[in-house]
């Protein structure tokens, strides 16, 4: 877990410098194509990459995640901030997409105007996109077409 890239893989390594390399040498006109800057590199490369934490900030599905809590308040509080939202009238979701959205994609062009798919609960191997009574009562993620 310790070895640098350079030594588990020169080949994959070299093509990364290569890519880099080239970046630097020409100008992207592609807005998802645009330069990262170190720090979002640095935090993009830290340990949070290898920690899940589906659910919300208190009320994860897994436990070991309350170093992941903090920084989605630290977030979420920077995102109001920056917009000049006060937290008592807005919220704000600082979660990144994930699968659910390409599920809904799916369902959507599968069952049709009105359509219904039946999933697992969320304990029995279901996806919170399947829907799922939450411990407050109120339903998270139901799917329905319109």
């Amino acid at each position: 877990m310790s070895i640098s890239l350079a030594e588990s893989d020169p080949e994959i390594m070299a093509l990364c410098r290569e890519e880099k390399e080239r970046q630097k040498l020409g100008l992207e006109l592609i807005a998802s194509e645009n330069f990262t800057s170190k720090a979002v590199l640095q935090a993009l490369s830290s340990s949070f990459h290898n920690k899940y934490s589906e659910g919300q900030v208190g009320a994860r599905y897994y436990g070991g995640t309350e170093i992941v809590d903090k920084m989605e308040a630290l977030c979420k509080k920077r995102a109001l901030a920056l917009f000049g939202l006060d937290e008592s009238e807005w919220g704000v979701n600082v979660q990144p997409y994930s699968g659910s959205p390409a599920n809904f994609a799916i369902y959507t062009g599968l069952v049709g105007l009105h359509g219904r798919i039946m999933g697992l609960d969320l304990p029995d191997g279901g996806h919170l996109t399947h829907g799922y009574q939450a411990a407050s009562g109120r339903k998270v993620g139901v799917f329905r077409c319109l």
